[in-house]
């Protein structure tokens, strides 16, 4: 309390000489010719040559001193008003020098003060000031009463020379005053700029330190929240690093033990890791220690391919839980891999649920194909019986009860292929084939179909066999499928065509049609099992949504890809996408669990 009280006063009065008025300028000045005039008047022996010329100087700086409290007040403190104040000051404090005795006045050292006031301005030319007004000054007696002395005019010339010199030191003096104040200035206000960014850095830094921790909480939350499904995340050496609390669920292992230097294939039977091992795969050493398929599995996910799998996992315990796994790797803020990210899903509802459709439809097979197969039979005795001849009424009667007895025997066939293609388990039996044999074959099965609807059915094929290996059945079969729909959905008039290109190791099959279309929305679900596009109800086209199933199942199956691309009102192409060398076996399961 007391050096605040102590250091005000003192700040308190610096600031008028930080940045002083005119009037705190001439204060010099008026106190020392108000002491001169005492002396003049207290003295009664004092040398005075001319009272009026003296009196005459001392009034002239009272006025100019008045003057300087005018401007002062007004707030001007630069300027050549401010200037003419020094100025007017010298030639008063001549007159008083004149009047005291001129070269021989006790006053002459008087003149220094107003100099110094001008002298210190910025500018050189202030020097020449000083040295015009002091030469007045000292030239001032010598008008009225000239020497005869060659000394006497000497010193008249010389005495303005040194305070023009004196004012010259005062001027450079004050030149680097005014620098190095400004230069103090700017490193003060620089430095004060930098603290004010350092501040703003550290309430930055805060504030990001405090966005970090609440998504480091939220994400620790989330992690934590996690049980359905194990995620577990591994170095790019298949060591573990993170465990979630799904992976103790499903695993048995908990997350201490778990990030203590164990390897991710730990939970994966070798088998089953196996049939992903590429075929020139040398074993461990070649993949830094991991085993060929998990290294395989990870060359994959670096890619940039979709590594999903159905597959069985180990628990601590010893049994195997089957599961869907997907495979991520992640990166560090410098976009450098850091490792992969494992999700595992336990599948064993799922596939109880499989099981379970599987039964059903084997029993649906059973109960109702063994029956129509009963009733298609005893109707081709009751129409060829010689011993009990049909009326043409009654062969009308059988042909119909036929004709939806086999269209109900061909659906139950469908529900069962659908659900052994969803499972991955129906076979293919390939053999080397001519694929252009395939699309004729076809093309004319579809023949009296498009003749019936005045549809035209067009194929494309090159003019050198394409052999491949593939089952001739099973895709005759889907382009049974695509061509049927082609011509369901073309109105009369319109065209169907088959293509076959051979390109990169690669064969395309297309079809394409003139046909309804289908709306954009609503080509992403068309290989679902029993969906039917708006077109197809609207117009009344036949069908129950099982052909483009179990025309994708098989071209998966034979290792290959589909998709379609159409336009209401124009047309429809669906195309497959089949490899000249058959896949292997594991990754054909593989996709088709996937799809």
């Amino acid at each position: 309390m007391t050096a605040s009280t102590e250091i005000a006063p003192e700040r308190g009065w610096r600031r008028y000489f930080d940045d002083p008025t005119p009037l705190i300028k001439q204060a010099p000045t008026l106190i020392a010719v108000v002491i001169a005039a005492l002396l003049i008047v207290v003295l009664p022996d004092f040398p005075l040559t001319e009272m009026a010329v003296a009196l005459t100087g001392i009034g002239i700086v009272l006025a100019v001193t008045v003057l300087a409290a005018v401007l002062g007040a007004q707030g001007i403190r630069d300027g050549w008003l401010v200037m003419m104040i020094p100025i007017i000051d010298i030639l008063s404090i001549g007159l008083l020098r004149a009047g005291t005795g001129g070269s021989q006045s006790l006053f002459t050292s008087l003149v220094l003060l107003p100099v110094i006031w001008i002298a210190a301005a910025p500018g050189f030319r202030h020097v020449f000031i000083v040295a015009i007004t002091t030469s007045f000054v000292f030239l001032m007696p010598y008008v009225v009463d000239p020497p005869s002395d060659t000394v006497s005019w000497l010193r008249a010339v010389i005495s303005p020379l040194v305070f023009a010199a004196v004012g010259a030191i005062v001027n450079e003096l004050s030149r680097l005053q005014r620098l190095r104040t400004a230069q103090a200035e700017a490193l003060v206000s620089e430095r004060t700029a930098a603290l004010a960014a350092n501040v703003e850095m550290v309430e930055q830094v805060r504030a990001s330190e405090q966005e970090y921790r609440e998504l480091t909480e939220s994400f620790q939350s989330l992690w934590k929240s996690i049980t359905g499904q194990a995620v577990i995340a591994t170095d790019n050496d298949g060591m573990i690093t993170n465990w979630n609390p799904g992976a103790v669920r499903l695993l048995g292992m908990s997350a201490e033990d778990a990030v203590q230097q164990v390897r991710v294939d730990r939970f994966f039977p070798p088998d089953v890791l196996a049939q992903f091992a590429d075929a020139d795969d040398a074993g461990d050493a070649s993949s830094g220690g991991l085993p060929a398929g998990l290294a395989a599995l990870f060359r994959k996910a670096d890619s940039g391919l979709s590594v999903e799998a159905d597959v069985d996992v180990a628990t601590v315990a010893g049994t195997t839980v089957p599961a869907r796994v997907t495979i991520t790797p992640y990166q560090n803020a410098h976009g450098a891999r850091q490792g992969y990210l494992l999700v595992i899903t336990d599948e064993t509802k799922a596939v109880e649920v499989a099981r379970m459709k599987d039964q059903f439809v084997g029993m649906v097979s059973h109960e109702l194909r063994t029956p129509l197969s009963s009733i298609i039979g005893f109707l081709d005795l009751l129409q060829d019986d010689p011993a009990q001849p049909l009326t043409d009424e009654q062969k009308e009667f059988v042909s119909v009860i036929e004709r939806n007895a086999k269209r109900l025997l061909n659906l139950v066939g469908d529900l069962l292929f659908t659900a052994q293609a969803e499972s991955g388990r129906f076979p293919l039996e390939r053999e080397d084939a001519d694929l252009r044999e395939i699309v004729e074959s076809a093309v004319a099965s579809a023949g009296p179909q498009a003749q019936r609807e005045g549809i035209e059915v067009l194929s494309e094929v090159p003019a050198e066999p394409v052999r491949m290996s593939v089952d001739p059945g099973r895709l005759g079969q889907a382009l049974d499928n695509l061509l049927s729909n082609a011509i369901k959905f073309t109105p009369e008039g319109g065209s169907v065509t088959v293509r076959v290109d051979v390109q990169d190791g690669m064969v395309r099959l297309s079809v394409a049609d003139t046909g309804i279309g289908i709306p954009e929305d609503e080509q992403g679900m068309l290989f679902t099992r029993f969906f039917r596009a708006s077109t197809a109800t609207r117009n009344a086209v036949p069908g129950v949504g099982l052909g483009l199933t179990i025309t994708r199942a098989i071209v998966l199956a034979h290792g290959g890809a589909m998709d379609v691309s159409s336009q209401e009102g124009v047309g429809t192409e669906f195309r497959i996408l089949l490899p000249l060398a058959p896949r292997t076996e594991a990754l054909r399961l593989t996709d088709l669990r996937g799809a």
